[in-house]
């Protein structure tokens, strides 16, 4: 019986080692650029670490009153081309008239909201009133999204909702990530719930 157990075992450990496997790898042709693919069970997850290479960037800001309103500001004034966005609960006014204002300089602006957090508080009609595209999630649970793609190479994500209380009292965090590579994958993804969406 304890043959058999300890076999169970060994063999249970094995399929685990399999299972969660972590592989190392470097690109010499990427300047030394070093990926750490993780595999647990049926999700991967892909850690780029910048070894000197200037492919990838990041700020990362806390809450509250730790500057994410005024980051979020800052890189929407600065987006020439495209802002696309995937929101829970919209807001905040000032961040609001940034996205108007990129609007009326020629920047593509998309939003796609949660319906549930459509009330007279949100900046849906707002920004609905000012031209620009805004639709409301259709998933019949939640589009608990916080996240911005700004000009194909910056992703703003996080826990920060643009509201008040996430800027003024909660405890949030929001990170700016400058990479093609992962704007590419978040844009992938507002294009399957914008196309979703009403």
């Amino acid at each position: 019986m304890k043959k058999v157990t300890i076999a169970f075992l060994l063999i249970l450990s094995f399929l685990a080692g399999v299972m969660v496997t972590t592989i190392v790898w470097s690109n010499r042709q990427s300047n030394g650029r070093v990926c750490v693919i993780q595999t647990v069970t049926t999700t991967n997850f892909v850690y780029p670490q910048d070894k000197g290479s200037s492919s990838i960037s990041y700020e990362v800001y806390f809450s509250p009153k730790g500057g994410c309103e005024e980051r979020l500001i800052y890189w929407f004034n600065k987006a020439n081309f495209s802002i696309h966005i995937l929101i829970y609960s919209f807001t905040l006014d000032s961040v609001s008239e940034a996205l108007i204002a990129a609007y009326k300089r020629g920047v593509e602006v998309k939003i796609v909201l949660e319906r549930e957090q459509l009330n007279d508080y949100s900046e849906y009609y707002k920004l609905k009133n000012a031209g620009i595209e805004v639709k409301l999630d259709s998933n019949p649970a939640l589009m608990h999204d916080k996240v911005a793609i700004i000009d194909g190479k910056i992703v703003i994500t996080g826990s920060y909702n643009w509201s008040s209380s996430a800027e003024t009292k909660n405890n949030e965090n929001m990170i700016i990530i400058k990479s093609i590579e992962l704007a590419k994958i978040y844009e992938e993804e507002f294009q399957k719930i914008w196309q979703q969406s009403t």
